[in-house]
């Protein structure tokens, strides 16, 4: 008997897998599997219980009411099986709700006071619910079965109620047998449901703490990357910016008229791929939540306009588009806003149009005040599709005009940035024209004290040292131009290595060291200077491709006076030159 035994339990289990398992062969989405296997499970209970339970109150009350259809309600259970056997899993689905409404309402109705009301309360709220929870994903099939559940306990109610179908006779001294054996079944099943409604609960928190998971280590990768190879970037762009700015204020002093004007192509062109890296950073702080605040300041609103015009009109003039810029007379020469984020939505909005706008054809700015808010408009030529209009403020989302495509992120970082500034955004096909509009607050500022006299020349440095540790030879070579034009001597070292050994012989003025050296960092040269009495308040730029704030406030910790980001422009360095020389020389004095 012992070796039978768990051979026929072996049996026994191995049949009841296989019911169980009906239909799942050839499913590869895990949750339909789990759906079918919980039908099946539910089906081959509900059938045992019936039979159990129906056995049991035909012994008591002897009428065929409850044997027949008991029977009929097994044989259903059976055909749902068929059914997910048959791979029609929905139409198996449904079938579960529909048999278990049925023969609830049946038996509710044929039994009377052997199955209280609040038991048939309990099970349809309970069970249907539920089951209807595990087995339909879709909102309008949830709430269809919730409103049938209610229908159906109205109808139980009203024939508990009416005494519409008479219930079976049942002897008193039998009641409270049936009763516990209806109980006993229908608690099963609505215990069954709620293990799998928790079971399926638990398993949606740990796949969700798996995708969380999953989606912070890929942010991570996708951080580290896009530092990488923004720094990548960045280096050589640096560079072909450099010599651009270099030949942009030297340009006059060359005769050839066309050599002028493509040397004027080559500095938009490299601005312009500056501001395109700029974006790329912008929407992973945006994605970061960590897109930096405005710092509204007094702004002279039409020399701002104009410098960005002026950009976007080298490339313009490549596809002979034509832009035209109007300002209100009416607005106040300074106003109070973020100057860079003013600066980003113009140039964003103004290089999209200019994109798309057809050759030959005017792309019009225009500024003016509205309701009391400085409202700024975009025309070009050509229009947007109607479907594209409701997500133009997406990312990487971009029209294409069979000429140029782009990469979508100029629009998205507009709206943040002027959502930042307590304004709006918005797109709209006008009378054959693509027509951008941007809404800000209007603050007229005070003229600063420092504009208010003659514009001085930019400083010259004559007599100062700076010394420059760079490892790449063209930003070496411009930032030594650039220096030695302005009158200062430029002392270049490849390496921190190199600039420590400069610092044992010479104590520059100012120093500007890249972050990412050969050998010794940016970082440890730094420190390097900072602990020695010597050089503790001599001013250090950290000039680098890391644009995010992150690598910042690391080098500024350390002790770097400033951070300048490549490609930077030389107007930037002049104003930290300008900041930190004058300061050094004094406290040498």
């Amino acid at each position: 008997m012992e070796t039978r035994i768990p051979g026929r339990r072996s049996l026994l289990k191995d049949i009841l897998q296989r019911w169980i398992h009906t239909g799942t062969a050839g499913v590869e989405n895990p949750r339909v599997r789990r759906g079918i296997v919980i039908i099946n499970t539910l089906s081959l209970l509900t059938a045992f219980l019936i039979a159990v339970v129906a056995s049991l109150l035909y012994w008591f009350t002897g009428s065929l009411l409850i044997l027949v259809p008991a029977a009929i309600e097994c044989a259903c259970w059976i055909g749902v099986i068929y059914l997910n056997h048959s791979k029609r899993h929905s139409l198996a689905n449904l079938a579960t709700l529909v048999i278990h409404c049925t023969f609830a309402v049946y038996f509710g109705s044929i039994l009377g006071n052997a199955m209280p009301i609040e038991m048939i309360t309990a099970f349809l709220l309970t069970f249907l619910i539920g089951a209807s929870f595990i087995v339909f994903k879709h909102k309008t099939l949830r709430l269809i079965t919730l409103l049938a559940a209610l229908t159906l306990l109205l109808a139980v109610e009203a024939n508990h109620f009416f005494q519409i179908v008479t219930p079976v006779y049942v002897v008193p001294a039998n009641m409270p047998i049936i009763k516990m054996a209806c109980w006993a079944g229908m608690l099963a099943l609505m215990g069954y449901v709620t293990y799998f409604l928790i079971r399926q609960n638990d398993m949606f928190l740990r796949e969700n703490e798996a995708l969380l998971q999953a989606l912070q280590e890929a942010d991570a990768a996708k951080t580290k990357f896009l530092r990488e190879t923004s720094h990548e970037i960045r280096t050589p762009l640096n560079a072909v910016f450099g010599i651009a700015q270099l030949l942009n204020e030297r340009k006059m002093q060359i005769g050839d008229p066309a050599l002028r004007e493509e040397i004027g192509y080559l500095y938009a062109a490299s601005y312009l791929s500056r501001e395109i890296i700029n974006n790329v950073l912008d929407l992973a702080k945006i994605e970061a939540g960590m897109l930096d605040e405005p710092h509204p300041a007094p702004l002279r609103l039409r020399e701002s306009l104009e410098a960005s015009v002026a950009i976007n009109r080298y490339v313009a003039n490549t596809r002979n588009v034509r832009i035209q810029l109007r300002i209100d007379p009416q607005l106040p020469e300074w106003v109070l806003t973020d100057r860079i984020f003013l600066a980003k939505i113009v140039n964003n909005l103004l290089s999209n149009a200019v994109k798309f706008a057809p050759a030959g054809s005017l792309v019009e700015v225009e500024m003016t005040r509205q309701d009391g808010r400085l409202t700024g408009t975009v025309r070009n030529d050509g229009t947007i599709r109607a479907d594209k209009l409701a997500s133009m403020f997406q990312p990487f989302v971009a029209e294409r005009n069979g000429e140029v495509e782009g990469t979508g992120l100029g629009l998205q970082i507009t709206r943040q940035l002027t959502e930042r500034l307590g304004g709006q955004v918005s797109a709209e096909n006008q009378l054959g024209q693509t027509v951008f509009k941007f809404y800000l607050p209007l603050a007229a500022a005070e003229v600063p004290a420092e504009h208010a006299a003659p514009v001085p020349r930019a400083a010259r440095f004559d007599g100062y040292t700076v010394l420059v540790v760079e490892d790449d030879l063209i930003s070496r070579h411009v930032l030594q131009r650039y220096l030695s034009d302005a009158g200062a001597v430029a002392l270049m070292a490849e390496s921190g290595e190199e600039g420590l050994h400069m610092l044992e012989v010479t104590i520059p003025d100012l120093v500007i060291s890249d972050s990412h050296l050969p050998g010794i960092q940016g970082a440890e040269l730094l420190e390097h200077i900072r602990h020695q009495p010597a050089l503790r308040h001599l001013p250090v730029i950290i000039s680098s491709g890391d644009a995010f704030n992150e690598a910042r406030e690391s080098m500024l910790r350390l002790g770097a006076s400033d951070y300048l980001v490549k490609p930077f422009l030389y107007s930037d360095l002049q104003s930290l030159l300008e900041k930190h020389l004058p300061v050094r020389r004094a406290q040498i004095v």
